[in-house]
């Protein structure tokens, strides 16, 4: 066991070392922008020939302004070396842990990393450190060397974590802030996949005052299943293991990932689907409220009404259980898994593709791509259950 753990710790330290967080905050927007083109591309050719233009413009203008909106509100946007927007998720904290100052005992003005230089006679595992300290990539073996050498030098005391910092979110406080921030950063993926739909369908002659509100539907669905209330799940979680005086990383990530399962995943979209039967699409004038019932009688009307048929328009389906594959991510990422922070705006941009869309899979109007399934990858991005007028 006590290997078993070793071999997991080295492991960890390896995929949260600054040169693949680098390599990843780099290489993450790129990557996206050529799976959204990809996918582009390949939606375009199988579409009818008629369809092309059409496809091709609210694909590439979705997919453009979802990205657009997941990276710049995570890190900002420079122009000409100037900062025109401050990001939600600032990129500081691991400069800050890594090359912050320690304020204790003799080595007040000496950064983490270089205590350890100090304590370290080997010159090859000096070579390691300096390596780390220059944002250079080590591989695993090289990782694993380092942290059997430290742990030597000075048993039980870490010095790994000196030299490739832990996450910096330590404190309670700071991960109930966290989890306010990726909601944040999950919510305006899905503002700009509806802006981005709204304008694909204004370049492509469609009605918007109709295809708008299937998109803030979906994106209400995307929003509350999908994002704020997976987060709420795992913040009541944490706020039980906190009052518990849980330590444990490990059982923090079980504890949490039960709060988004529990929360937003059996209950996210029945949730959703309530606000915007009884709340949402009366304001927006639904055409399928009762006939002779005004928006105060439909809004106080039987408890029993309220609930029937919540799930006829949109019925929870297996991707959007696949999509909560952000929410394990954003569990992994406040307990302490580093290297996921710069993947999740690609994530989120998932629901915020759908939003764009206006998906409905109980939904027969025009406002729904016209497309058969068969000509198209679109049975991923829409779900199996879609009817195609």
């Amino acid at each position: 066991m006590a290997n078993l753990r070793s071999s997991l710790n080295t492991f960890g330290k390896y995929i949260d070392q600054p040169a693949i967080i680098k390599g990843l905050n780099n290489t993450v927007p790129v990557a996206s922008s050529i799976v959204a083109l990809s996918y582009t591309a390949y939606d375009t050719y199988k579409a009818p020939k008629e369809e092309k233009k059409k496809r091709a413009v609210r694909n590439l203008l979705i997919t453009g302004f979802t990205l657009a909106s997941a990276f710049i509100a995570t890190k900002g946007l420079k122009i000409g070396g100037r900062k025109i927007i401050k990001g939600i998720s600032e990129e500081c904290h691991h400069s800050h842990h890594h090359h912050g100052c320690c304020h204790s005992g003799g080595h007040k003005h000496l950064k983490p990393i270089d205590q350890v230089l100090n304590q370290v006679e080997d010159i090859k595992i000096k070579g390691l450190i300096n390596k780390v300290k220059g944002e250079e990539y080590l591989n695993l073996s090289q990782v694993a060397e380092l942290n059997k050498s430290l742990e030597e030098l000075a048993p039980g005391k870490r010095l790994i974590s000196k030299v490739i910092p832990d996450n910096h979110i330590h404190t309670p406080k700071e991960m109930f802030s966290e989890l306010w921030k990726l909601t944040k950063i999950g919510t305006l993926p899905i503002v700009g996949g509806i802006v981005g739909g709204l304008i694909a369908d204004k370049v492509n002659g469609e009605d918007i005052s109709k295809t708008s509100k299937n998109k803030i539907k979906e994106g209400l669905y995307q929003y509350m299943a999908n994002i704020t209330l997976c987060n709420a799940g795992a913040g009541v979680a944490l706020f039980g293991l906190n009052r518990l005086n849980v330590k444990s990383k490990a059982i923090k990530f079980v504890g949490m990932l039960t709060g988004v399962m529990t929360v937003g995943v059996l209950c996210g979209g029945t949730i959703a689907n309530f606000i915007c039967k009884n709340f949402i699409s009366p304001l927006l004038g639904d055409n399928s409220k009762p006939e002779g019932r005004s928006l105060k009688h439909h809004h106080h009307q039987h408890i029993h009404d309220m609930f029937k048929d919540v799930n006829a328009e949109r019925k929870p389906e297996l991707l959007d259980l696949g999509l909560h594959i952000d929410d394990v991510a954003s569990v992994g990422f406040l307990s302490g898994l580093k290297w996921i922070g710069p993947i999740l705006p690609a994530l989120y941009s998932i629901s915020g593709f759908r939003a764009g869309i206006g998906y409905r899979n109980n939904d027969t109007s025009t406002n729904q791509s016209k497309a058969k399934l068969n000509d198209t990858p679109l049975k991923f991005v829409y779900g199996p259950n879609i009817k195609i007028k």
